[in-house]
Parts: C-alpha cells; structure tokens; sequence
C-alpha cells in the first residue's frame, strides 16, 4: 500500500473524523472507499437540473421582412459590398464609394459602369 499526503478543506476533515470515529474505522479507509467508489461510476453523469434562462436582447424593428427573400438578400449583399468594397448603395441603386482607394478597387473589381457599359482596366493593383 502506499502512501501519501493530500489536502483536505479544513470542514470536510472535521467530518471525515467524525465519520471514522463513528464507524470505528480509519480516515484512511474511508478516503479509499470513497475513492472506490467514484473510480467505480466511470465518468459522472452531467448535472440534472433547470438550465438559467436565456439572455433576451431588445434590439428593435427589423430591418428587413426576414420572409421576403429578395430583400433580404439585398440587404446582405449590401453589407458585404460595404465591407468588401467601401461602397454602399443610395437611393438610386448606384454605387456611392467612400475613398479614392476604394473608387480604385471598386474599379479594378467592376469590369461595368452604372449604365452597363463595359469600364476600361485601370490597372491599379
């Protein structure tokens, strides 16, 4: 048998005494059955109880009718042209670009004009 040191919360040594000493026994022996006995559960089963509930957030109206699909998708290709390219959609649905760097990109990256028109490579990198 070998032997160790552990340490043992200040209250649950107090019990631990109490315990041995009412059933006329060993701290050691109770310390190792009930090692035994959670070696012997295997794995613990996860808590059983009510979960806290779930944070609810106020974040107003909608922006979008989330059923109507087209616009839905428009709002989304929107955000990521935004990010993407610096440029958000006005009123008209044309392209308002933010910088000259992002005009340049947005140039590189739309080969077409607002009308159609096939836009001539301007080259920038």
């Amino acid at each position: 048998m070998k032997k160790t040191t552990i340490n043992i919360d200040d209250a649950l040594m107090a019990r631990l005494k109490e315990e041995a000493a009412r059933r006329k026994t060993t701290m050691g022996a109770l310390v190792d059955a009930g090692i035994r006995r959670i070696l012997a559960e295997g794995e613990a089963p996860p808590p059983v109880g009510e979960l806290p509930p779930l944070p609810i957030y106020d974040m107003g109206e909608p922006l979008v009718d989330v059923a109507d699909r087209d616009a839905l998708y428009e709002v989304l290709d929107r955000e990521r042209d935004e990010r993407l390219y610096g440029a958000r959609q006005n009123i008209t649905g044309s392209n308002v670009l933010r910088s000259p760097a992002a005009r340049a990109a947005a140039e590189d990256v739309a080969p077409y004009d607002a009308d159609g028109e096939a836009r001539e490579r301007t080259g920038h990198a």
